[in-house]
């Protein structure tokens, strides 16, 4: 990476600024004007895993772009992590893929939180939001794309981008050992690692389904060759119907004809 910063396109841009517009507001709002309408929209925003449960799957998503009122940090680190490794993969994949790649990994990290604090409720917590799970997913995405590279962390120390992504998960499981409080939650982190692997190119579910879209081209273009409709038509039998008429007369010389 060196010391040539990337430059967020259109769509990574606007994400940026709606995650920062969005913690400005709410930190002026919660901290500063005590407005417990704005209270009241954070909580309709953050997940809830009961909530979820009954049907409202829109915090699944807007979780994801909401931050600590109280820590700047929390979203300042989203902000940098997007900056950094959410450009390159704009590059790569166009605006498009990368914004439902982030849609995707939200819903799995969060919905992963879900499922296991309904199961063990002694790690569960009661509300849970933060834009890192997309930063966690843009960052192993990254890394598994380009395992051949060497970065330097902190524009000093070199590294592997699989190290980094080491680095990343045992820092979570530090952090799940701890038990120390974090907005995302302790399983949501895992699940944005998760997403990012399954949903890059590097990933074995993105090759089964270029796999399987490679035989469906095939079979397209095998029917396209000479002499293929034909076969298909003789396979199939005769394109001809018979017609039974409804006059029990004998018909006409003329008709024969």
């Amino acid at each position: 990476m060196g010391l040539i910063f990337p430059r967020p396109k259109k769509a990574l841009l606007w994400l940026m600024v709606a995650l920062g517009c969005l913690w400005v507001f709410f930190a002026a709002a919660i901290n500063w004007a005590q407005a417990p309408a704005a209270v009241e929209l954070f909580n309709m925003l953050a997940g809830s895993s009961g909530r979820v449960a009954d049907g409202q799957v829109w915090r699944l998503l807007t979780a994801a772009l909401l931050h600590s009122p109280s820590t700047p940090s929390h979203a300042l680190v989203v902000l940098m992590m997007l900056f950094f490794f959410g450009s390159s993969l704009d590059d790569a994949w166009g605006q498009r893929r990368l914004m439902l790649f982030f849609a995707g990994a939200a819903v799995l990290a969060f919905g992963l939180q879900m499922l296991v604090g309904l199961v063990l409720p002694s790690i569960a917590t009661d509300t849970w939001y933060g834009g890192m799970v997309l930063a966690d997913a843009a960052t192993v995405a990254w890394a598994f794309q380009n395992r051949g590279q060497v970065v330097r962390l902190f524009f000093v120390i070199p590294m592997r981008p699989l190290v980094m992504v080491a680095l990343l998960a045992g820092w979570h499981v530090l952090l799940l050992i701890a038990r120390s409080p974090s907005p995302e939650g302790h399983v949501a982190p895992f699940g944005a690692m998760l997403a990012g692997w399954l949903l890059c190119d590097a990933s074995p579910f993105r090759r089964l389904l270029l796999r399987s879209k490679l035989r469906r081209m095939q079979r397209e273009i095998d029917t396209m060759r000479p002499g293929a409709r034909d076969r298909v038509r003789r396979a199939t039998g005769p394109e001809l119907r018979v017609i039974r008429g409804g006059s029990d007369e004998p018909p006409k010389k003329r008709m024969l004809h």
